[in-house]
């Protein structure tokens, strides 16, 4: 019996070596896994999961001043943009400016009275398009808005309501997700020409409606 005893203490020290190898594989697959999950609940790129607004004539292709669009929307302009690409911190949110631009717009006729709603100067007028990524960094659900006010170089003031692309960026954010897409708003003073913009965001509440993170606001230039 003596002489099988160093043999059970050597199966009994390899077993537990293995059950704490195995619990730190389990403890890892999990991170991993964790890690996975919200990195599938981040949107991709803006050009990557680009969709075309049904609205609005595609304007990815206007990227430098001047530049003038057609498709079966009407004609796009380019007349101001700020390539940004940057990211700024309201609380657990993480909003990142990706580009604003300044566009003048020409809508086919069908698209008219659409527009009509907007501006009474609906067959042709200028607009601000705010592209943006908002992610929530917590494990709450938030409630977010990218732009609550949005004032020009020419005082002219815009709330989130006049924002013509509605594609939802603002209200509730799901626990470690993200949102992204863009907003356009119309602006009848553009002389003299637009120099800057400044955003608003909305505070950051909590599911309760409490204020976690107050607004910030953002001063753009155009180029």
């Amino acid at each position: 019996m003596k002489k099988l005893i160093p043999f059970i203490l050597l199966s009994l020290m390899l077993s537990g070596c293995s059950l704490v190898q195995k619990e730190k594989t389990t403890a890892s697959a999990e991170n991993i896994k964790k890690v996975s999950t919200i990195s599938k609940s981040r949107a991709k790129s803006l050009n990557d999961v680009y969709v075309p607004n049904p609205q609005v004539s595609d304007d990815t292709g206007l990227l430098l001043k001047g530049q003038t669009l057609k498709d079966d929307k009407g004609e796009v302009t380019l007349e101001g943009i700020a390539s940004l690409n940057e990211s700024y911190s309201i609380g657990p949110i993480e909003m990142k400016l990706k580009q604003i631009k300044l566009i003048k717009n020409l809508p086919t006729y069908s698209l008219m009275d659409y527009f009509h709603y907007y501006t009474e100067s609906y067959e042709s007028f200028r607009f601000i398009k705010v592209e943006v990524e908002i992610i929530n960094h917590s494990n709450k659900q938030l409630h977010f808005g990218p732009v609550a006010h949005l004032m020009t170089s020419n005082n002219e003031v815009k709330e989130f309501k006049d924002d013509f692309y509605i594609e939802y960026l603002g209200g509730e954010m799901s626990p470690n997700s993200s949102k992204q897409g863009a907003m356009g708003f119309i602006v009848d003073h553009t002389d003299p020409s637009l120099k800057w913009i400044e955003l608003t965001t909305s505070d950051v509440l909590d599911n309760q409606h409490k204020v976690i993170a107050k607004a910030q606001k953002i001063k753009v230039n155009f180029n």
